[in-house]
C-alpha cells in the first residue's frame, strides 16, 4: 500500500484542528434563549401618580426571571386592568399588590384612603416647605402658631399633630373683596375624624406649618409649646432680673489725715 508523504498528514491535521475551534468558537457565541427561562411581568410603562386607574397605556410587559419574581406580581394585564394605583410609581418599576388600592376601589383620592381615615385640604405658609419640598407620601408634623386672644401679648407655637401622611399637594386661588387673585400654597393630609377637627379650628385660629420628617422616623414626642416670652430660655430672665436690680454704691477711698500729734481716716 502507497503511503502519503508526512507532510499531506501535518496539512489535514491542521485541517481538523481549525474546523475544530471555530465549531467551538461559534457554540460560544451562540446566544442564550431568554424566553426559555424567563416570564413576562407587567412593570409600569411611564411614571405613574396615585390614584391613577391602569390600563394597557400605563403598563406594559417585560420579561423577568421566575426566581426572582417577587411575591403579588403580576403576569396578565386581564388581572391588572382597572385596578388604581395607591402609591406613586416611576418608570420601568415592577407593579405589585401591595402598591395597589383593593379590588373594586374606584380612581381618585379616595383610592388613597384607609377604611378609618379621612382626606383634608388646608392651606399653608408659602414657608413651610410645601414648594418642591413636601411631596406625596411624606410624613409631616403640624405646627399650629397663635397669637391672639388670650395669646395677644404673648403669642404660642406648638406641635398640634404628629406623624400625617401628605396625600397631595397643590394651589388654589382665593380672592378677596377689593384684593386681586392671590394663589395660595396647599396640602392635603390624611387624618382621622378627630384630627381633622382639631386641624380645622387650628387653621382658623392661627398660623399653619409643617415639619418634614425622615422617612425611617415614625416617633411621636410629647411638647409643651413655646411662648414669646420663653423663646431664648430661662436664661432671659436671669438676666431680665439682673438688669432690674439697683446698682451696687460703688466702694469708698479712705486716707489717713495728720494733724498735730493726732491721726485720723477720712473717707471721700
Amino acid at each position: 500500500m502507497h503511503r502519503l508523504p508526512p507532510w499531506i498528514w501535518l496539512l489535514l491535521a491542521g485541517v481538523f484542528a481549525t474546523t475544530a475551534s471555530l465549531a467551538w468558537i461559534k457554540s460560544q457565541s451562540r446566544p442564550v434563549a431568554i424566553a426559555d427561562t424567563s416570564v413576562m411581568a407587567l412593570v409600569a410603562k411611564k411614571d405613574i401618580a396615585p390614584a391613577t386607574r391602569l390600563g394597557a397605556e400605563q403598563v406594559q410587559s417585560s420579561p423577568w426571571s421566575p426566581a426572582h419574581l417577587p411575591k403579588g406580581a403580576f403576569t396578565n394585564l386581564a388581572e391588572l386592568e382597572g385596578r388604581v394605583a395607591a402609591y406613586p410609581l416611576v418608570e420601568g418599576e415592577l407593579i405589585l399588590e401591595k402598591k395597589l388600592a383593593p379590588k373594586g376601589t374606584l380612581s381618585g383620592l379616595t383610592a388613597l384612603l384607609p377604611a378609618t381615615k379621612r382626606a383634608m385640604t388646608i392651606k399653608v405658609d408659602e414657608a413651610s416647605g410645601v414648594a418642591g419640598f413636601v411631596i406625596p407620601d411624606n410624613r409631616v408634623d403640624v405646627l399650629v402658631t397663635i397669637d391672639k386672644g388670650e395669646y395677644q401679648g404673648n403669642p404660642l407655637s406648638r406641635v398640634l399633630l404628629q406623624n400625617l401622611r401628605v396625600l397631595g399637594t397643590g394651589q388654589k386661588i382665593e380672592s378677596r373683596p377689593g384684593d386681586k387673585p392671590q394663589v395660595v400654597p396647599t396640602v392635603t393630609l390624611e387624618v382621622s375624624s378627630e384630627e381633622g377637627e382639631r386641624l380645622a379650628l387650628a387653621s382658623q385660629e392661627g398660623r399653619i406649618s409643617l415639619v418634614l420628617r425622615g422617612q425611617e422616623d415614625n416617633k411621636l414626642i410629647a411638647t409643651q409649646g413655646v411662648k414669646a416670652d420663653t423663646l431664648f430660655g430661662p436664661g432671659d430672665k436671669i438676666r431680665k432680673a439682673d438688669t432690674d436690680l439697683k446698682p451696687a454704691a460703688p466702694a469708698r477711698r479712705t486716707v489717713q489725715v495728720i494733724r498735730g500729734l493726732q491721726q485720723a481716716p477720712v473717707g471721700f
